[in-house]
């Protein structure tokens, strides 16, 4: 019951705590401006939604941007590297302005917006002033009254009127009154954030008596560093002014936009195009188009020096938009956007623009508020019912296709509608949910594991163990077939070490070794069969495929040998005699599975190969090797794991109970003396070749060398013995050198 409850408790916490971040991801770029500093922690708090959902559109938005799209209305000259290179340093000399309006009002662009500050006034160098021709340039490209140019200027937010700022211009120049937005309100109570204008960049007298637009092009990042908001409209002092992007939709369409204001939570500007909603310091979140790649552009270089007569810039040119800004590295104007991380800041207006012409606006915040809460908590009911169901497989899938689905349709079909779904923390909704049911779920089974990993790790290999806890049906009796890797080893002359010992004595050197040997096996993929007294059964891909077993049950051996020098080095601090030891392995099919009754059973191997590798190590003793492995070990591996290997054969040998013979090898540790020695190798495999020709004089020679060399090498002597006995008693014609084993 308290299960129960705890897990409804915790798919509540999640839902509502998923609807909660929805909320104030919509409106924590109102909370940030108009409520709390960045220096608060509860800024801090509200800014980790909108982190993660911003992120999260972006991706989706981008995924729907063509990239081939172009708006022709709009050309960017660019003030880029090549200009400034050719032209000289920036910023440039006024009169180089002037000759570029010229050249606009040439090709007949219908308006000019500059993205260039025009604050200080120029040096003059001769009796015409540079300000008062580019001035005069102005003029003559307005003269016919249907073309225009806008100048930009800066704002800064007013958080505080009455402290003294030297760079605020907190009353309206007059200049600024010509271009005032129109403005209805429903109340003198609701205000926009207040600014102030930044005096440092605003432009020089002579360029305002121009009549050229004003508009301003402040622009904040968002929490995380990026821009996605465009403010269309500031407040100084009592009026509220244009910005640079809607002051140029306003001179190119002729439509006068109308800011209507009905309370803090309903702020739009009314155009021709559509109703675009503002948060409460008059920005819009902007709809991209793409990169500097989705408009024409053109070089300042290239447009001052283009011939009169140049149809190219006369179509490309001719009744549109230009907009001059900096793309040059050097200048220093570039704003991480969800599009570009270096965009040029021109490109941020140009998006603007364009959203104003094609009213490609969002749907109002609380529609797209609304709609994500529906898809939030109807996404939510459909994966608990699901889950109510307790099929894993369905939990999944029916995880896979509602976000999936849940995805694609946002992407697809209601982000371009304009629908800003907080689609993040409706899949995090989903996928907390399916995550805290699972915990729960996993917990509870857990238990149960618990319980029969306690039992069972005690008898068979953890790997059993994990095979049994994710498949129950384990726990039978009866087996499979499998191919696998056996692996026997025996302690040399147990029974004469075990009487020198007491009974507690020889249990800690047996728990010591096998403690040892079994770690290794286990390290190696092995799977502990049993032990018997002094001897470790084990073997390789059985219960779970083990890739090249053969290999691993080969270097996990050549690892024991080498480890036990190390071993007899704590037996002999001890006061234990040392101990020696035999492997055997042998590779094949056996029957593999819990042998026994319902009740009492053993994970354990069966079949013929079983019996070959417990014969194959008991040879060890005979031959005085220390690894012995059959002929099919070898075969199971490929080539190249060969080849990282030293071995020879020691023989052919019909072991009692087979009638087939098996061929047999010893494969060498690190420091077997063969090992060091590949020459005298080279010589053992002759002499052992001679002796399968019958040529038993040659081959005794070389064993009788190889022994006086290596007297502890039990195996050449033994082959030299057997020349030996053929010389003396000749074999028969058909000899094929295997050695019948009489005894186990």
């Amino acid at each position: 019951m308290l299960s129960k409850i705890i897990h409804i408790f915790g798919i509540v916490c999640i839902v509502l705590l998923s609807a909660t971040c929805i909320l104030l991801s919509h409106f924590q770029r109102d909370i940030k401006t108009n409520q709390i500093s960045e220096n608060d922690w509860q800024y801090t708090l509200t800014t980790i939604p909108s982190f993660f959902e911003d992120r999260f559109y972006d991706i989706r938005m981008n995924l729907t941007l063509d990239k081939k799209k172009k708006d022709d209305r709009m050309v960017l000259l660019e003030i880029d590297d090549a200009s400034i290179k050719k032209i000289g340093r920036f910023p440039w000399k006024r009169t180089v302005w002037a000759k570029v309006m010229d050249k606009l009002n040439h090709f007949n662009a219908k308006v000019v917006s500059f993205d260039v500050f025009f604050s200080e006034e120029e040096l003059a160098c001769n009796a015409q002033h540079p300000d008062y021709l580019f001035a005069q340039s102005i003029k003559r490209f307005q003269a016919t009254g249907d073309r225009f140019v806008i100048l930009p200027y800066t704002l800064g937010r007013d958080y505080n009127p009455k402290q003294v700022d030297e760079n605020a211009i907190r009353t309206p120049p007059d200049a600024l009154f010509d271009y005032m937005v129109d403005t209805k309100e429903r109340s003198q109570d609701f205000k926009l954030t207040l600014n102030y204008i930044s005096k440092s960049v605003y432009p020089l007298k002579i360029l305002t008596e121009t009549g050229a637009g004003l508009g301003h092009i402040e622009a904040t990042g968002d929490a995380d560093g990026i821009f996605r908001h465009y403010q269309l409209v500031g407040l100084v002092e009592d009026f509220y002014f244009p910005s640079f992007s809607l002051l140029t939709y306003e001179k190119y369409t002729g439509n006068r936009p109308t800011l209507i204001i009905q309370s803090l939570d309903e702020v739009h500007i009314q155009t021709a195009t559509g109703k675009l909603n503002l948060n409460n310091v008059g920005e819009a979140k902007v709809r991209w188009i793409g990169d500097q790649h989705s408009f024409p552009r053109i070089t300042t270089w290239e447009l001052l020096n283009a011939k009169d007569d140049d149809q190219k810039y006369h179509d490309l040119i001719n009744g549109r938009i230009v907009y001059v800004g900096s793309t040059a590295f050097g200048a220093h104007d570039f704003r991480h956007t969800p599009v570009d991380s270096q965009l040029p800041g021109i490109i941020f207006h140009m998006n603007m623009t364009n959203m104003l012409l094609d009213g490609n606006f969002f749907q109002p915040k609380d529609v797209s508020t609304s709609l994500s809460w529906w898809i939030l908590f109807g996404g939510s009911a459909i994966i608990i019912i699901v889950m109510l169901f307790g099929l894993a497989l369905l939990d999944l899938a029916a995880v896979i296709l509602l976000t999936g689905g849940m995805f694609l349709l946002d992407t697809y079909y209601l982000l371009p509608l304009g629908y800003e779904i907080k689609l993040f923390f409706c899949l995090f909704s989903i996928l907390a949910t399916y995550s805290w049911t699972t915990f729960l779920h996993f917990y509870t089974t857990s238990k149960e594991k618990k319980y029969i990993r306690g039992t069972f790790s005690r008898f068979v290999a953890p790997a059993i163990v994990d095979k049994m806890l994710n498949n129950p049906d384990m726990i039978k009796v009866g087996g499979e077939k499998r191919n696998i890797t056996v692996f026997f080893s025996d302690v040399r002359d147990f029974t004469s070490i075990s009487e020198k010992l007491t009974p507690e004595q020889l249990s800690t050197c047996l728990n010591q070794y096998m403690g040892v040997m079994t770690d290794i096996l286990f390290e190696n993929l092995g799977t502990l069969d049993k032990y018997i007294g002094d001897a470790i059964v084990g073997y390789w891909n059985a219960p779970m495929d083990v890739e090249n077993h053969a290999y691993q049950a080969v270097k996990a051996s050549l690892i024991m040998i080498e480890k036990l020098p190390e071993v007899n080095q704590r037996f002999r601090e001890q006061g234990f005699p040392e101990f020696g030891h035999g492997i055997g392995l042998n590779t094949g099919v056996c029957s593999v599975g819990n042998m026994g009754s319902d009740k009492i059973f053993s994970y354990t191997a069966l079949g013929d190969h079983m019996n070959l590798g417990a014969r194959i190590e008991s040879l060890c003793k005979r031959y005085g090797v220390q690894l012995n492995v059959s002929e099919y070990t070898l075969q199971a591996m490929t080539e190249e794991q060969r080849q990282q290997f030293t071995y020879r054969i020691l023989d052919k040998v019909s072991v009692k109970g087979k009638t087939e013979p098996v061929t047999i090898y010893e494969v060498f540790h690190s420091f077997h003396f063969y090992k060091q020695d590949p020459a005298a190798l080279a010589e053992y495999n002759k002499a052992f070749a001679l002796r399968l020709q019958q040529k038993f004089s040659q081959a005794k020679k070389i064993f009788s060398a190889l022994v006086e060399k290596y007297p502890q090498d039990k195996a050449s002597a033994r082959l030299f013995s057997d020349c030996q006995y053929m010389l003396d008693n000749p074999p028969a014609a058909d000899w094929d050198g295997v050695t019948i084993m009489t005894e186990k």
